[in-house]
């Protein structure tokens, strides 16, 4: 198998220009968030934290954008931006694709600190980065928590909305059966699957990503666009959103009622939110499975 050390999906960049009007955007959803953080390195983050993945909001100061590995999308681009994998050991997997003959970069380590009641503490962690482009979209990076214990928290995993779980990402892409070759590559032939109308699954464990045509994604998700700015390294890919999982469906949807939120239902019964009321991020609620 390769890359034995990537379990599954730990959580997804969501990079915005206004950090509070996101914020608000998710609440409104229903999402508890933990406390707005600070990283180390200067950059902003709200964490919706689920019961095994999660959704993260980013926002880069303007002295930061620059340096961001997220430089390739236009200024202006709200939205997904990069997936992080599960693992305990982000060395063991640069070590692994090194065996693959992919030269990533070597491990970074970070942090950020958790302010709590019974005092503050550094989230850290040691996150191997996929080389840009590797796989076309998403753009992926391992996540090694070294205090996961400071991640996920009881007291964040409660949402209005009965959120449980990430239960995959959504892409489009002109091309996704051109995707298998690179995906079977890292993730291992077993990884991947035909979905209906020339579409391509990805599995890694808890990690699954839909890639739809363009004409399945408008059947899917109508009058939702791929927005400008995406970089070229995408190759005519979106990484367009999530699929989440809620306990009672129809209780997600009255509390969208009772809050206003503009949503619409699809064909397969599905709580579609655009991205334009989610932070630039397609947002899709299903009943768990």
């Amino acid at each position: 198998m390769s890359l034995p050390s990537v379990t599954g999906l730990d959580h997804y960049i969501i990079r915005v220009n206004d950090l509070q009007a996101a914020t608000d955007r998710y609440v409104k959803l229903g999402f508890s968030l933990a406390p707005q953080g600070r990283h180390h390195r200067g950059t902003r983050n709200q964490t919706i934290i689920l019961d095994a993945n999660y959704l993260e909001l980013l926002t880069f100061p303007e002295d930061l954008k620059a340096q961001s590995r997220f430089g390739g999308f236009d200024d202006a681009y709200e939205g997904p931006v990069a997936t992080a994998l599960q693992t305990t050991d982000s060395t063991a997997v640069h070590a692994e694709l090194a065996r693959l003959g992919i030269a990533a970069e070597p491990p970074v380590s970070g942090g950020r600190p958790v302010h709590l009641p019974e005092g503050s503490e550094d989230a850290a962690w040691n996150n191997t980065q996929f080389p840009a482009g590797l796989l076309g979209v998403p753009d992926f990076f391992t996540c090694g928590h070294l205090t996961r214990h400071l991640v996920y928290r009881p007291e964040w995993q409660d949402h209005a909305n009965g959120a449980r779980r990430i239960e995959s990402l959504i892409a489009l892409h002109p091309e996704p059966q051109s995707l298998r070759a690179g995906y079977e590559r890292v993730f291992g032939a077993i990884s991947t699957s035909d979905l209906p109308d020339g579409g391509l699954q990805v599995r890694r464990g808890s990690l699954r990503i839909d890639f739809l045509t363009p004409a399945a994604f408008e059947l899917r998700y109508p009058r939702v666009r791929v927005p400008a700015g995406l970089p070229a390294q995408t190759q005519g890919g979106w990484f367009a959103g999530s699929v989440i999982g809620v306990r009672d469906l129809a209780k997600t949807r009255a509390l969208f009622d009772a809050n206003q939120v503009d949503y619409r239902t699809n064909a397969r019964g599905e709580l579609v939110v655009a991205p334009a009321d989610a932070g630039g991020a397609l947002q899709v609620f299903v009943q768990e499975a």
